[in-house]
């Protein structure tokens, strides 16, 4: 569906006027379609993207946003010049295996999360010039007009008029049956990490870790 036909089936559930609702404006209804596309990719994990990053030497932080702005947390990284998947650690788990991990150099074997837009690699490369393959979950672009479409699966825009009516109703202080919907809402983020692949991601990385921490307050996996 594009911007202009959320909108509508948004507009129509809430038994508003499409050309003339009384309580949102064009821009307000907008924005609420932004923040539902923003929701969902929280919630579902569905927006995956790739970015290729060079290794530099001696250096163990790397900040998201130089990567990509959008950026909400990696979930998979490789370095391509010896094709090696880097193991998901934490800090604590590093400080077990070497006091002084810190200042080991050597070929990355493992990446942990810092904070919300941070992330380091174990251990810092005594050379640079390789290449890091940072897969990562990010956060949806706006649309930029009528005509322009979600970027989640055509499954998953249902979703997004969900959302929209649920913010809807809580406006017009109808509390119980917004809530009704937002179980609904709910229902479909698990169908959406299903067909995301977000469930495996899960266990085949962050289970690895003691602490399943997520880069943004509030986000695990």
């Amino acid at each position: 569906m594009t911007r202009s036909d959320l909108r509508t089936r948004i507009l129509e559930a809430l038994g508003e006027s499409t050309t003339a609702p009384i309580f949102w404006s064009s821009s307000q209804m907008n924005d609420l379609i932004d923040e539902a596309q923003e929701v969902l990719a929280e919630e579902a994990a569905q927006i995956k993207r790739t970015a290729y990053v060079p290794l530099k030497n001696g250096t163990t932080y790397y900040r998201l946003r130089a990567i990509d702005p959008n950026a909400m947390t990696p979930y998979r990284i490789y370095t391509r010049h010896n094709e090696r998947r880097l193991t998901v650690a934490t800090v604590m788990e590093l400080f077990n295996r070497h006091q002084r991990w810190i200042s080991v150099n050597s070929d990355p074997e493992s990446w942990f999360p810092i904070s919300w837009d941070m992330f380091g690699i174990f251990p810092s490369p005594s050379t640079g010039g390789g290449i890091m393959e940072i897969n990562y979950l990010s956060w949806p672009r706006p649309l930029a007009d009528d005509d322009d479409e979600p970027e989640f699966p055509q499954a998953d825009h249902e979703g997004l008029v969900l959302y929209g009516v649920y913010e809807g109703l809580l406006k017009r202080w109808d509390i119980t049956r917004a809530t009704e919907l937002f179980t609904f809402f709910m229902d479909r983020w698990g169908d959406s990490r299903i067909r995301s692949g977000t469930d495996k991601i899960k266990s085949s990385d962050f289970q690895r870790s003691r602490s399943k921490v997520g880069f943004r307050a509030g986000t695990t996996f």
